[in-house]
């Protein structure tokens, strides 16, 4: 499971590579929200994998701002697929890399901490 948190830039680790057919292939996202159905999709390029080791793992950076300002907080369904077009959104006759589930939550709580002074009365 993925999770992302509004306000931030996440980073998420994936293993894409290994059902790749393309070398140096673009991944759309798309995202489906799993109570509204709402869906966002946006593409990152091949140059974006931090990844030291890209036989192994994919390692990308994802800023919900950009993405997810306006999406509501909760799970979602996310599909992976490869791509040679930088700016293609529809995944129609692509090849699926990964699908799973993508929890998406607000902006990072703050607790307080509380002090009280209990006065206790003892009657006789």
């Amino acid at each position: 499971m993925i999770h992302l948190t509004k306000g931030q830039t996440n980073t998420i680790i994936m293993t894409l590579t290994e059902k790749q057919l393309l070398i140096t292939p673009n991944y759309l996202f798309v995202f489906t929200n799993r109570s509204s159905n709402n869906i966002i999709k946006f593409v990152v390029l091949n140059t974006s994998d931090l990844s030291l080791y890209k036989d192994r793992y994919n390692e990308f950076t994802i800023v919900t701002n950009t993405s997810f300002s306006a999406a509501l907080e909760g799970q979602y369904t996310y599909e992976v697929y490869e791509q040679a077009s930088t700016s293609n959104l529809n995944p129609t006759g692509l090849n699926k890399l990964e699908t799973g589930i993508m929890w998406l939550s607000g902006s990072t709580l703050t607790y307080n901490q509380y002090t009280t002074t209990d006065t206790y009365t003892i009657r006789q």
